[in-house]
């Protein structure tokens, strides 16, 4: 698993998230999402994976957007499955 494209697709669904005309508590709890991913990822070849619900949230979130913002929905839908395959 390349952890460097992993964070790439995290850089590149913040700069999305920026420009989406979604209200602030949508903003909110997509950053949020992004920062328990980093977290969850930690740093380094040693990370720290737990079970902290994020493929959930990340369903969820891919749920909501996938019609009117698609480009988010395919970025969410890809960390999805890079998660799943580290065991995230």
């Amino acid at each position: 698993m390349d952890l460097k494209h992993l964070h790439e697709q995290l850089t590149r669904l913040q700069s999305e998230i920026d420009n989406l005309p979604v209200d602030s508590e949508e903003h909110a709890k997509l950053h949020a999402l992004i920062d328990d991913i980093d977290r969850e990822l930690g740093s380094g070849p040693e990370m720290v994976l737990e079970d902290s619900g994020i493929q959930d949230r990340l369903d969820d979130m891919v749920s909501n957007f996938e019609v009117d913002h698609p480009t988010v929905a395919g970025i969410l839908k890809d960390i999805m499955v890079k998660l799943a395959s580290i065991g995230v």
